[in-house]
């Protein structure tokens, strides 16, 4: 109760910020979120997808774009830290919400399970992503926050009968677990004396992308499911989900993985030098942010057909979870050409005044 009390007192019918100010005669974009909305890991705000939205398909003059995206921002915190009030009090003429991935326990999902695909610990990673999967509080809790957001959002549109409202949902940054199969002999057949250890783990990778990929997928059907009760009525075409997820498939995070090692053998057959080649468990051209190596100790290499294991080492390069440039457009387009739930193909940017034709062909 006292949240709400207090989140009323902040929503002020009326009530004005300096931004909201400095707006007037502009019609007024909101973009609010979390990390993906803020562009986290890029370093270049012009191409996060609101700055996208505005320079390529809004195409201001005309429109005032407010980025509230917030690194860990949740869709608890933005009903509770002022997020929503804020929102509220900017009068948006088009307001994006993209607040799910940061929640607590879920945000795991490209923290801790990432860390464990990382380290090649594949079950582990399984692990993580049934815990998550498989609690069912954290998406109630997830729909409960998007039904309080939500409902705020019909307050602000009965004061202005304009606005669209739009959700996007996640992309899934992680390969597909049936586009690695083939990769995995690639990687381990080199390795010769431990090629039967390599394969025995690298094998546990499909089910864990798997798991991870249903993770993804709950999230996403739960922000739909939460968005549908106000897509009912006369003006519920106002209320649009941008399905994002699909669009990304093809262009996942990249995964360049490399295992050398060094087996002593008996005389008079001595040391052998096996590599593996650089083998891309990933996607290219890849639409997320490229981050740090993985360097952790392959043990689980252990013990080699014949001889003693001297030497092993791993380098994982270039696995992101945060969409770069590229993936930022593609997220914009998604939202401008979003399909309402009229009948036909009926945009979200003829919600927003542009009678430009129809195109599902964005994001190639």
């Amino acid at each position: 109760m006292a949240l709400a009390v207090g989140l009323v007192a902040g929503l002020r019918p009326g009530a004005s910020t300096p931004g909201a100010q400095a707006a007037t005669g502009c019609r007024i974009y909101v973009a609010s979120g979390d990390n993906v909305t803020n562009g986290d890991a890029m370093n270049d705000n012009a191409n996060r997808y609101p700055e996208k939205l505005l320079a390529d398909r809004i195409k201001a003059p005309g429109w005032c774009l407010y980025n509230q995206g917030k690194n860990g921002q949740t869709s608890s915190s933005y009903i509770s830290g002022g997020g929503l009030s804020s929102a509220y009090n900017m009068r948006p003429d088009f307001l994006t919400l993209q607040l799910a991935e940061q929640n607590a326990t879920i945000v795991k999902l490209i923290t801790g399970c990432f860390d464990k695909v990382k380290d090649h610990d594949f079950a582990g990673a399984s692990a993580c992503g049934s815990q998550i999967l498989g609690n069912s509080s954290l998406w109630t809790d997830l729909r409960n926050n998007y039904t309080t957001i939500l409902s705020y959002t019909r307050i602000m549109a009965s004061q202005r009968p304009a606005l669209v409202i739009a959700v996007p949902n996640y992309p899934n940054p992680y390969p597909q677990s049936l586009d690695v199969v083939d990769e995995i002999a690639l990687l381990c057949v080199p390795l010769i004396d431990t090629a039967p250890t390599c394969t025995v783990r690298w094998a546990q990778l499909p089910p864990a992308l798997l798991v991870l990929d249903q993770v993804f997928q709950k999230m996403n059907t739960t922000l739909k499911e939460s968005l549908a009760p106000f897509q009912a009525g006369p003006n519920g075409s106002r209320w649009v989900y941008a399905d994002v997820y699909p669009k990304f498939k093809g262009h996942c995070m990249t995964m360049k993985v490399t295992i050398k090692t060094t087996v002593t053998h008996p005389p008079p057959v001595g040391v052998h030098q096996h590599d593996s080649p650089e083998v891309n468990f990933g996607c290219s051209p890849t639409w997320f942010v490229e981050g740090n190596d993985g360097t952790a100790i392959p043990n689980y290499l252990d013990p080699p057909i014949a001889g003693v294991l001297t030497n092993k080492s791993q380098t994982t390069k270039g696995m992101g979870v945060y969409p770069n440039d590229k993936g930022h457009k593609c997220i914009a387009d998604v939202i401008w050409e979003a399909d309402t739930i009229e009948p036909g193909t009926t945009p979200l940017k003829w919600k927003l005044g542009y009678g430009e034709a129809s195109n599902t062909n964005v994001c190639q």
